[in-house]
């Protein structure tokens, strides 16, 4: 018993080292290929396939250098709403609230109204009536003249009277048509589309005609102001377009609709008014105007990413016959997503603009929409 057992454990820990070292092996061998096969994806590209690039063409577009000057959006149009008729605010739009054109801004109530309007009614009851008795001895004494039944004078008296009560009917007329009216505008209601931006009144508030009410923006009619140094006033031009850059660095066309043709203050700048339709934009906001410094010339342009940057120049690759092409340029102004560029580039030139990172002189590339870097 006592030799039996130590042969026993000596055989079973012999089999377990054995099953190790198998594992072990087919461990460092699966490793092994593994890394191999990366090897051989990685190094495929640059030393035995062509790259993946994405491409883009050289263009030929009319260009400027530019200077940023600051300015403001404005609404076009801020109205501040005045009260026409004389009355208590019983309703009154809230404060940032959109109102479409002919909506109610606000109500006013006058509680004296019915019986003001009941009053002139009658008082053009009673003008028609006088005119139409008037009218009607007009033409009874008319007839009675003809037979020399009355004299000359009754009917020249009545006449006068016919015609004063001619004048008086239309003057009550216009007087009731006035005070109607002029209580149509209790009710106020908005000039165009616009935002409430404050109140001047509150609800149960006396008003009377002219007392200020509600200032209102007008929604999309917008207006970029900006100040010019008068050394670029060759470029002033109306309906001439200009680039607004905002604040998330998006360019948007702007077009001149008027500006003052003088140098104004101690900074001889013009006062320019540039019209915007783009809804990211709100009054208030502030831009960058792209003011161009001298008239636009023709240029060859390439997106910003075509340009790999080193300390010994800047060179863009362009793709001929699946093979890259370094060529050396030199930066010029840029537009956008443009930038113009001078070397040994044409108009339609295919220029990598993705993966060119990587890229070497004459190395075979393939181009792909969809590369993703």
């Amino acid at each position: 018993m006592f030799k039996f057992y130590p042969d026993f454990r000596a055989v079973g820990f012999s089999q377990h080292n054995d099953k190790n070292s198998a594992f072990m092996d087919r461990l460092k061998y699966t490793i092994l290929a593994v890394s191999l096969l990366f090897f051989s994806m990685n190094t495929y590209a640059q030393f035995g396939g062509p790259t993946p690039v994405r491409v883009a063409l050289a263009q030929e577009v009319m260009m400027s250098p530019v200077r940023k000057v600051p300015a403001n959006v404005q609404a076009k149009f801020v109205s501040t709403i005045k009260a026409e008729s004389r009355g208590v605010v019983s309703q009154l739009a809230e404060i940032g609230e959109q109102i479409k054109q002919g909506e109610v801004l606000a109500e006013l109530t006058d509680t004296q109204s019915k019986l003001r309007e009941q009053e002139l009614k009658d008082a053009v009851k009673s003008a028609r009536a006088k005119y139409e008795f008037l009218k009607s001895e007009n033409s009874r004494l008319r007839d009675l003249l003809k037979k020399n039944l009355i004299s000359n004078s009754e009917l020249e008296q009545n006449q006068s009277n016919y015609l004063s009560a001619q004048s008086d009917l239309a003057q009550t007329n216009s007087r009731l048509n006035q005070y109607l009216d002029q209580m149509t505008k209790l009710t106020i209601v908005a000039p165009f589309d616009g935002h409430v931006m404050q109140q001047f009144a509150q609800p149960g508030q006396l008003l009377n005609s002219g007392d200020n009410v509600l200032e209102f923006m007008q929604d999309n009619n917008l207006e970029v102001v900006v100040y010019v140094p008068f050394k670029f006033k060759s470029q002033i031009n109306k309906d001439a377009i200009w680039k607004i850059l905002t604040n998330d660095n998006r360019l948007i066309d702007a077009t001149i609709n008027k500006f003052i043709p003088a140098a104004t203050g101690m900074s001889r700048t013009i006062e320019v008014h540039l019209s915007v339709n783009d809804d990211i934009l709100w009054s208030g906001e502030s831009v960058n105007v792209m003011v161009p410094k001298q008239a636009r010339q023709k240029v060859v342009a390439v997106p910003r990413d075509a340009l790999v940057i080193r300390k010994n120049g800047t060179f863009v690759y362009t793709v001929v016959e699946n093979k890259s092409h370094k060529v050396d340029v030199i930066m010029g102004m840029a537009e956008g997503e443009l930038i113009a560029v001078k070397g040994l580039l044409s108009p339609g030139d295919t220029v990598v603009v993705r993966g060119n990172e990587r890229l070497r002189n004459l190395q075979e590339v393939k181009i792909i929409d969809n590369l993703v870097n």
